[in-house]
């Protein structure tokens, strides 16, 4: 069995998950931009 969490390696862990996510956020707006552009070159 695990033993819990300290405080330093849940904050280090929230952490990479919040950089993880604010990533894909950008991953996914990017993508959003760029299919627009694409779409409007190509028409």
């Amino acid at each position: 069995m695990e033993e819990p969490l300290t405080q330093a390696e849940l904050a280090r862990k929230n952490m990479l998950w919040g950089w993880a996510l604010f990533g894909l956020f950008w991953v996914l707006f990017g993508g959003t931009v760029g299919v627009a552009l694409i779409y409007l070159w190509l028409s």
